[in-house]
């Protein structure tokens, strides 16, 4: 990217885009800016409200800054205009877990469907997994979470659906490569083929599972973590940096986490190989109609057990 001079991105930066969009940790990299439009941004994005909080599964604290292994939850959360206008609370669509693990150079990522059947955290009642982020915000849903993979969650990063949307818009749109041959909100995609996608597509891309060949829950946890992929390249990419103010305007007013802002460069600098060799793990189970009328996705016990000891592992829990 050019304008008058050349810019180096800010490793800070970078780090911040990389755990917004989950995947987006696997292009390590530096992005530039002015220091005082990132500060501005990051009070609106680091929420001092969650600051501090540590999983009463862990022993001790971690820190990015020592180096420890860690695991971060992605919320994509369905918080748009008619639903605020109606005053509907938030659910988290789309929920991904990423453990990082820089004493073995190891990462792994998991989704977890969002009609998964679970105990909602300090209310005691079973219901569907992302139910949790309605009834308590981010906070909530990550003991939820954690409870549901028995394993501590030791931050979030919370982004509602209507900037998934408008920042795939605002960088030119993403590249993505079918792998499925399915028809989703009048959008045909056919599997080998690469799509120049904007957000209305991509959004459609990533939320089909019913649609015959979508390939179910399992199919849509792929095809999320595709885009957001896409998302980052382009992000990463010199071509975009020319729209970067208009994304870092889109980041500050849909993104929240509870990642301490003075820990983004140590994450950048201790994690870089753990987040480039990240394993993709698949939850498999089957979605079943139960007593009170309602579909869950219901986790098989061995694909459960085995993405659940993987993850603790790659924490050093094991």
């Amino acid at each position: 990217m050019r304008r008058n001079e050349r810019k180096r991105m800010h490793p800070a930066l970078k780090v911040l885009i990389a755990l917004v969009l989950a995947t987006v940790i696997l292009f390590a990299g530096v992005i530039a800016y002015v220091y005082f439009q990132l500060k501005g941004a990051a009070n609106q994005v680091f929420d001092d409200d969650f600051s501090g909080s540590v999983s009463e599964l862990r022993e001790t604290d971690v820190s990015f800054n020592n180096g420890d292994p860690v695991s971060v939850v992605l919320f994509g959360t369905d918080d748009d205009e008619e639903r605020n206008e109606s005053g509907m609370g938030q659910r988290s669509d789309t929920i991904m877990v990423v453990t990082l693990n820089p004493n073995t150079d190891d990462g792994r990522i998991v989704s977890i469907p969002r009609d998964t059947q679970t105990e909602i955290a300090e209310r005691g009642t079973v219901e569907k997994i992302n139910h949790a982020y309605a009834y308590g915000g981010p906070e909530m849903a990550k003991r939820t979470v954690e409870n549901f993979m028995d394993m501590p969650i030791d931050h979030f990063v919370s982004i509602n659906m209507d900037g998934f949307t408008t920042i795939i818009d605002e960088i030119g749109g993403v590249s993505v490569t079918s792998q499925d041959t399915f028809e989703q909100s009048g959008y045909q995609f056919t599997a080998g083929e690469t799509y120049e996608m904007d957000g209305d597509m991509a959004l459609a891309f990533s939320r089909s599972r019913k649609a015959e060949g979508a390939g179910g829950d399992a199919g849509r946890q792929q095809r999320q973590q595709q885009v957001t992929e896409g998302i980052a390249r382009e992000i990463l990419s010199l071509q975009t940096i020319t729209n970067f103010n208009s994304v870092l305007n889109v980041l500050s007013d849909n993104v929240r986490t509870d990642i301490p802002f003075g820990e983004l460069n140590s994450l950048r600098s201790n994690y870089q190989d753990s987040a480039r060799n990240l394993d993709r793990l698949v939850l498999e189970g089957t979605d079943q109609r139960l007593e009170d009328g309602l579909w869950y996705f219901l986790p098989n016990d061995d694909s459960y057990n085995q993405v659940r000891n993987e993850m603790r592992q790659n924490l050093e829990l094991e």
